[in-house]
């Protein structure tokens, strides 16, 4: 896959403290001529590589092997504050994981680099329809690429996080499931509306971010939000899982700014309705090993997009 960003990539740390590689994914143009799609559509071998053109561009990546005639899963990227969705799918290395995983993603950017998602992150305003925008994409993609609508998943960080439960909540009609790093949820449960069908959630979270508290507080922005427990234990709950029975797993090494195997992870499994759990993975506060740590922005190995992905993939509706 062609590299486009590295410089941004490198930067990111440095431009995230206020709030890999890039590639086109695989062959890009103008629409040729399709083959037949799961649905009976006919899908283009060479589709565009963006979408929402004419009002919020949003760039695509495919498979460089990209068959219109399999059906694909469709991951959305939501950046954090203050950065883009190339930079922030750079930064996770998702882009190498395309062709390895056969997965079609979108990496959009927010209205002045934020998501209208809830009050306490990030758009002060509250005026952009950051919903009805992602909602759009989801449903133009699988008008452009086949993609398998029971398997459409989010990945968000931070104020990217919180707008993937916002859309768990209000467009659980298209969201499969999603994995959410240093986000969280609407303070008022009754405020996740509709909230049609459960979603699967994987919620990571390092116990001293400074930025987006473990246990919930308030934001910069002066809305509330709840902790990390607090928020899968909600969205378990949605899916019919037993709250009170979870399941330590094995803990896993996701990032070098820490020694050793950081990351605990707690299952609820028990109980809940067929496809759907949620998990909580919690990066504790080791010792730091890397010139600086910032647990609001691990910087994950490659080990991230792997394991989330395959997280994702094995859920479908």
């Amino acid at each position: 896959m062609k590299n486009l960003a590295s410089l941004l990539v490198l930067a990111l740390p440095l431009t995230l403290a206020c709030g890999g590689d890039e590639s086109t994914g695989g062959a890009g143009g103008t629409a040729g001529a399709g083959g037949a799609g799961g649905t009976g559509s006919v899908f283009s071998a060479d589709p565009p590589l963006v979408l929402d053109e004419d009002e919020r561009p949003a760039m695509v990546a495919i498979p460089s092997d990209y068959d219109p005639e399999t059906s694909y899963p469709l991951v959305i990227v939501l950046h954090g504050f203050g950065v883009t969705g190339a930079i922030q799918a750079g930064f996770w290395r998702m882009f190498d994981a395309i062709d390895e995983k056969q997965f079609v993603m979108v990496y959009p950017d927010g209205i002045d680099a934020s998501w209208n998602a809830t009050e306490a992150c990030c758009d002060p305003t509250g005026e952009v329809d950051d919903v009805g925008y992602v909602s759009g994409l989801i449903e133009e993609a699988q008008e452009v690429y086949n993609i398998d609508a029971d398997r459409v998943y989010l990945m968000g960080h931070s104020n990217g996080g919180f707008m993937s439960f916002r859309m768990a909540c209000e467009r659980s009609d298209l969201i499969t499931a999603i994995v959410s790093l240093a986000g969280s949820t609407f303070d008022d449960p009754a405020d996740c509306q509709p909230a049609t069908l459960p979603v699967s959630v994987l919620a990571v979270h390092s116990t001293n971010d400074g930025t987006i508290f473990y246990d919930g507080g308030t934001t910069v922005f002066g809305g509330d939000y709840p902790g990390a427990v607090e928020t899968v234990e909600r969205f378990a709950a949605q899916a019919g899982c037993d709250v009170g029975s979870t399941t330590m797993l094995e803990s896993i090494d996701l990032t070098n700014d820490y020694d050793g195997a950081e990351t605990e992870r707690v299952a609820y499994t028990t109980g809940c309705d067929a496809g759907l759990d949620a998990e909580l993975w919690t990066l504790l506060p080791l010792e730091c090993a890397a010139t600086a740590c910032n647990p609001h922005i691990p910087v994950f190995t490659e080990v991230w997009a792997d394991v989330t992905t395959d997280w994702l993939f094995r859920h479908s509706r």
